[in-house]
C-alpha cells in the first residue's frame, strides 16, 4: 500500500511540474488572452495605453504582437494568427470586401499625418517631376497626396509616386532620393529635428476628418468574446481620452509608455505629439462614406464594404 501511495503522490507531483512548465493555470486564474498586431508608429498609442492599463484584476489579457510591415500585420489577422490589429482602415476593408469578415471597432486616432518635403521646396508646384513616398497605394497617404495635387491643378501624372517602408522615408529624404513624403507618425516629425525636411502640410488642413488607422477585429472573435470585446472597448476609449489630456503638454506617463514602445528620441516624440488627436474615437458613417467614395474615385476599389457590414462601434457590439 504504501508503495502505491509514494507512486500517487509522484504522480501527482509530475502533473504540478508539467503544468506549470506548459503556464496552464486552474480554476480562476484562467484569463482570456486577446492577441493583437501593431505597427511601432505614434498612431498606435491608444492601444499602447490599454495595455498599460491592465491588472491582475481584470477578466483578460492583451498580447501585443509587433510587424514591421502592413503586409505582415494583414497576412496575420487574414489568417486568424491575432485576434486583432491597429491597422491602416483602407487595408480592412480591402480585406473584408475580399471575404474576410473584419470590423472595424474605433479609430486609432485623429489627424497626426503630414506631408514631410524637403527643404527647398516651397510649394505643390515644385514637386513637379520629383519622386515622392506613400507607404501603400491603400492608405489615407495616398489620398492625401492625390488630393494636395488635385488643390493645386496637378495630378500623380505630375510626380513620381514610390512606395518606401516609412522606416526608409527619413533617410531616403536626407540622402535626395526623394523630394516629399507622406506617412505615418513619427516619421514626418523625424525628419523635422532631423532639419532633414519640414512639415508642408498637415492631414486636417487637406482632408478635415480623414480616416487612417484603426482598430480591427475579426468578427468571429468579436461574436464569440462579446463581454471581453466590450470591455476591452471601454477601456480602449479611456485610454484615448486619457491621451488627450495628456499629450499638450506630455506627460510623464505618456512619455514612458510611447518611448517603450516606439523606436523614436524624446523630442521627436514630442513634437509628433502636437500633431494628433485622440478624442472621439467612433467612426462616423459620413467620414467612412467619403473615405469609400475616395477608394472609388482613385481606382481603388469598385464595392466598399457598406458602413453597417464593416463599421462596429463599441456602442453597437452585442445589440
Amino acid at each position: 500500500m504504501k508503495k502505491y501511495f509514494i507512486l500517487i503522490m509522484f504522480m501527482v507531483a509530475l502533473g504540478l511540474i508539467f503544468s506549470a512548465c506548459t503556464g496552464e493555470h486552474s480554476g480562476n486564474d484562467t484569463k482570456s488572452i486577446i492577441r493583437i498586431g501593431y505597427l511601432p508608429i505614434t498612431h498606435a498609442m491608444t492601444l499602447f495605453v490599454v495595455n498599460d492599463m491592465l491588472t491582475e484584476d481584470d477578466s483578460f489579457g492583451v498580447e501585443l504582437e509587433r510587424f514591421s510591415s502592413w503586409p505582415d500585420l494583414m497576412d496575420a489577422l487574414n489568417g486568424g494568427h491575432i485576434d486583432g490589429a491597429s491597422a491602416l482602415i483602407q487595408l480592412a476593408m480591402d480585406s473584408n470586401e475580399a471575404g474576410v469578415d473584419l470590423r472595424a471597432v474605433a479609430l486609432g486616432h485623429r489627424d497626426g499625418n503630414i506631408v514631410a518635403v524637403a527643404n527647398y521646396i516651397e510649394t505643390v508646384q515644385d514637386l513637379r517631376g520629383r519622386t515622392v513616398a506613400i507607404p501603400s497605394p491603400m492608405s489615407t497617404h495616398n489620398f492625401l497626396l492625390n488630393m494636395l495635387l488635385w488643390e493645386n491643378d496637378m495630378t500623380v501624372d505630375d510626380i513620381i509616386v514610390i512606395q518606401l517602408a516609412p522606416t526608409e522615408m527619413v533617410s531616403a529624404l536626407a540622402s535626395g532620393s526623394i523630394s516629399a513624403y507622406v506617412v505615418a507618425e513619427p516619421f514626418g516629425a523625424r525628419a523635422v529635428t532631423l532639419e532633414v525636411g519640414k512639415n508642408f502640410a498637415e492631414s486636417q488642413d487637406i482632408w478635415e476628418d480623414s480616416l487612417c488607422c484603426a482598430l480591427i477585429f475579426s468578427y468571429d472573435f468579436i461574436a464569440n468574446n462579446e463581454d471581453i470585446v466590450l470591455e476591452f472597448m471601454q477601456m480602449y476609449h479611456e485610454a484615448g481620452d486619457f491621451l488627450e489630456q495628456n499629450i499638450n503638454p506630455i506627460s510623464d506617463t505618456v512619455r514612458e509608455i510611447a518611448l517603450r514602445h516606439l523606436m523614436v528620441d524624446d523630442e521627436t516624440l514630442e513634437l509628433s505629439l502636437q500633431w494628433i488627436s485622440f478624442a472621439d474615437l467612433d467612426i462616423g458613417e459620413s467620414e467612412y462614406g467619403e473615405l469609400s467614395r475616395f477608394k472609388i474615385e482613385l481606382g481603388l476599389s469598385q464595392s466598399p464594404p457598406r458602413f453597417e457590414n464593416f463599421v462596429l462601434n463599441h456602442c453597437c457590439i452585442g445589440g
